[in-house]
């Protein structure tokens, strides 16, 4: 029984690290978001982060 379990457990391992090689190696993550105001009070806001 405890080998059936490891050899799962290897056979699970080995099969997560050749599916993380077949995936790109890097990735983008975007957000935006539509605010109703002035352009012009926008960018004071946007423009001094302290």
């Amino acid at each position: 029984m405890a080998k059936k379990l490891l050899l799962g457990c290897v056979a699970l391992v080995a099969f997560l690290l050749i599916f993380a090689t077949t995936r790109p190696d890097n990735f983008r993550v975007e957000r935006s978001i539509v605010i109703k105001a002035d352009p012009a009070r926008i960018y004071a806001l946007l423009n001094d982060f302290s």
